[in-house]
C-alpha cells in the first residue's frame, strides 16, 4: 500500500487524486483533515501512539511534506512495513547553500541534512530511497512561486522587478511530478539516487511574469527599478507578510537556475511540459 505525506499540498494533492482515479490503495497524512483515507498528523509533532497500527500494510511511502520532518519518524515507518521512499527535496539545497541571507543559508543546510539522514537510514535498514529536488513548481493554485507573482498582479496591477530580470527558470508543473514518482516507484534504476527535476522550457524571469499577466487576462505591467530599491523594499515587505521576502529574492531575478534532467529522463522517462499555465487551473480564474 501507498503512503502520501503532505497530501494537501502542491504536489500530494494531485498525487492523490491520481491514485483515487487509478483505484490503487493509498493512505494519506496531512494536518488537516480531507477525506476517509487521511490521517490528521501534524508531522512536526510526535505521531498518535497508534499510529504504526493504523500504517500497517504500508510499503511505499511518497512524501511529499517538508523533506526536514521526515528523519524523525523513519523508524516509525519501517514499523509500519516501510520498503520503498521517494522524498521531496528541493533545488533550494543547490540554490541557497551560499545564499546572503542566513535564513535561506539555514534553509538549504536543513534540506541537506535530512536527504544525508534519509540516505544513512535506507542504507542501513534496507529501504530502497529515491530523492526528487524539483526546481519551481507550480499548478492546480497550490503553489507558492507562480500563485504569489499572480496575487501580487491581481492586487497591485503590476509587478516590480530588479534590473533586467533576466535569471533564467525552468518551472515544472506538479503533475509532471506527480507522474515521475509514479514512474521511478517500482524502477529500480532509480534505487539509492538523486534527480533534479526542472520543466522543458528556460524562460526569463521577465517572461515568466508576462506570461502569468496573459494568463490572468492582463497586459503586462512591470516596473523596472535598481537592485538596491528592490532589496530594500523585500527587506520591508518581510515585515508585513507572513511570505518569506528576502533581499536576495532580488539578486536571483537576474541569476540562472536552470537544471539537467537529463539522467531522470534517461533512468525512467522523466517528461516535463513547458511553461505553460491553465487560468482556470493553475490560477484559480473563473471561466
Amino acid at each position: 500500500m501507498i503512503l502520501v505525506t503532505g497530501a494537501r499540498g502542491v504536489i500530494g494533492t494531485p498525487l492523490c487524486d491520481k491514485l483515487a482515479q487509478s483505484g490503487q490503495a493509498y493512505r494519506a497524512i496531512s494536518r488537516s483533515p480531507a477525506d476517509q483515507k487521511t490521517l490528521v498528523w501534524d508531522m512536526s509533532q510526535p505521531p498518535a501512539r497508534d499510529m504504526v497500527g493504523r500504517l500497517s500494510g504500508v510499503d511505499t511511502i511518497f512524501h511529499c511534506a517538508p523533506i526536514w520532518l521526515l528523519p524523525a519518524h523513519l523508524s516509525l515507518f519501517k514499523d509500519a512495513g516501510m520498503t520503498r521512499l521517494i522524498a521531496i527535496s528541493s533545488t533550494s539545497v543547490i540554490s541557497k547553500i551560499k545564499s546572503a541571507s542566513p535564513a535561506e543559508r539555514s534553509l538549504a543546510t536543513q534540506l541537506a541534512k535530512a536527504e544525508d539522514s534519509l540516505r544513512h537510514y535506507c542504507d542501513g535498514h534496507g529501504v530502497a530511497l529515491t530523492i526528487f529536488r524539483p526546481s519551481m513548481v507550480y499548478g492546480r493554485t497550490l503553489d507558492q512561486n507562480i500563485m504569489q507573482i499572480a496575487r501580487s498582479i491581481r492586487r497591485f496591477g503590476l509587478v516590480v522587478v530588479a534590473g533586467a530580470a533576466s535569471g533564467k527558470r525552468q518551472p515544472v508543473h506538479c503533475d509532471d511530478l506527480v507522474s515521475a514518482l509514479l514512474l521511478a516507484q517500482h524502477n529500480n534504476h532509480t534505487y539509492g539516487k538523486t534527480y533534479e527535476l526542472a520543466g522543458a522550457e528556460v524562460i526569463s524571469y521577465r517572461s515568466m511574469i508576462e506570461r502569468i499577466f496573459v494568463a490572468l487576462g492582463k497586459k503586462p505591467r512591470i516596473m523596472q527599478l535598481p537592485m538596491k530599491i528592490v532589496r530594500a523594499g523585500l527587506r520591508t515587505a518581510a515585515l508585513f507578510s507572513k511570505f518569506g521576502y528576502t533581499p536576495e529574492m532580488a539578486n536571483r531575478m537576474n541569476q540562472d537556475l536552470v537544471y539537467d534532467y537529463s539522467q531522470a529522463n534517461r533512468d525512467f522517462a522523466y517528461t516535463a511540459r513547458e511553461f505553460s499555465l491553465d487560468p482556470e487551473i493553475d490560477l484559480g480564474v473563473e471561466p
